[in-house]
């Protein structure tokens, strides 16, 4: 029995070291109240917690979805401190899409307190804290972003007052999902978070070992919905933290298709 329990275990590890280079490309339609026509069927390619693992930009389902999207959203967490910076930026700097390519910084973007992604210039791309129109056809949506809830100096307040301002539908990018729980979420139609990594390690039946969010149940990954909220979609992302292992939470890229709520 301790030679078969020594194997079950050494499989098991094998298999969590090998689970994060299993990506999945997950998909999700999500109906928005008050969409603007030229915004039916628009899709965004969601991008999470890359932690250094530029092996995404080549994989065939990324590049035929990048191909397709519209807009792009990078929900922070860009390197690991065991891998080089440079290929990723170089990554970084290659995407384009029609409506934008838009980031929203991650608590590992920060050292002592300040936002250091370099080599990457993220330009206009940075959305911390601001709120962009993004247009089509003639017809406009917002875009706003908050940094990283803890590390970051969030302003959801301003965020909040020029959202309700323009009056607009919008889409929220934010590292971690508890920014589903912030308040006067009104005209948010989206949110889209990372930073849990699906629990990085979830025990069948039991689920996340760490859910890193404050939000009910078990959740870490996935949709979730706040009755007359919006719709938050947490990532498990792409990369691993500090443990190279992944169990049951595979990495993924998601693209996220926006219909009209008839």
């Amino acid at each position: 029995m301790l030679y078969v329990g020594m194997a079950v275990l050494v499989a098991l590890l094998g298999y969590a070291l090998w689970e994060p280079y299993r990506l999945e490309a997950v998909e999700h339609t999500i109906r928005v109240r008050n969409l603007p026509p030229a915004f039916e069927n628009v899709c965004i390619l969601h991008l999470s917690d890359i932690h250094g693992r530029v092996g995404v930009f080549s994989w065939p389902p990324f590049l035929r979805w990048l191909a397709d999207a519209d807009l792009v959203a990078v929900t922070g967490d860009l390197y690991s401190p065991t891998r080089a910076r440079e290929p990723l930026a170089r990554a970084l700097n290659k995407i384009q899409a029609p409506l934008g390519v838009y980031y929203v910084s991650g608590n590992h973007d920060y050292r002592h307190g300040v936002l250091a992604v370099e080599p990457w210039q993220p330009g206009d791309r940075l959305l911390d804290n601001r709120v962009v129109t993004i247009e089509k056809d003639g017809q406009q949506m917002l875009l706003a972003g908050l940094p990283d809830l803890v590390k970051g100096e969030p302003r959801w307040d301003e965020v909040k007052a020029e959202l309700q301002r323009r009056g607009l539908p919008a889409i929220l990018l934010a590292h971690r999902p508890d920014a589903g729980l912030l308040p006067d979420l009104d005209g948010v139609a989206v949110i889209l978070a990372g930073h849990t990594h699906g629990g990085q390690v979830v025990i069948p039946g039991y689920g996340a070992v760490f859910r890193h969010n404050h939000l009910p149940g078990r959740y870490v990954a996935g949709l979730w919905q706040k009755p007359g909220g919006p719709v938050l979609i947490t990532s498990r992302g792409i990369g691993t933290s500090e443990l190279p292992v992944r169990f049951w939470a595979r990495p993924q890229v998601i693209r996220i298709r926006l219909v009209r709520e008839s």
